[in-house]
């Protein structure tokens, strides 16, 4: 189901929210802020293919690169689709744009100076409000 109204309305918000966090806490650089909502088992694909499942590499990954190549750099993500599989799950694809790294990770080319992403991220709603049980990044090849 593609998210449209009335309750669908409410979870296409809180889901809004959640990934304008996540931009938040990349601009800042802040690792522990862009994990604090993913599942202590998250499966996790990074952009050149790297795989893990867990929190604890989720965040040492990205406090490597919010030190290293991605240092003062933004994120911007653009929510193209929000598929809601039931009321608890959802299926949420963005199109995130990188701006301001220091170099790009290997074999990852540049659109007009920026990295181009498709992120995939399976989203499950809990008590607390939703959480990020996978997350599935992809390169857009400019070539394409």
């Amino acid at each position: 189901m593609v998210v449209s109204g009335g309750p669908e309305k409410e979870a296409r918000q809180e889901i809004e929210s959640l990934i304008a966090g996540e931009d938040d806490a990349w601009k800042r650089g802040d690792a522990a802020g862009f994990s604090a909502r993913v599942l202590p088992d998250v499966v996790f694909t990074n952009i050149v293919g790297m795989f893990s499942v867990g929190k604890p590499p989720f965040l040492a990954h990205h406090e490597r690169i919010f030190s290293t190549i991605y240092k003062g750099s933004a994120c911007h993500q653009s929510i193209q689709h929000i598929a809601l599989l039931k009321p608890d799950v959802a299926i949420v694809d963005t199109l995130a744009i990188v701006t301001g790294f220091q170099h790009s990770p290997p074999g990852i080319a540049t659109i007009d100076g920026a990295i181009h992403a498709r992120l995939e991220q399976v989203l499950m709603r809990l008590e607390d409000g939703w959480w990020v049980a996978s997350f599935h990044n992809v390169a857009v090849n400019p070539a394409a």
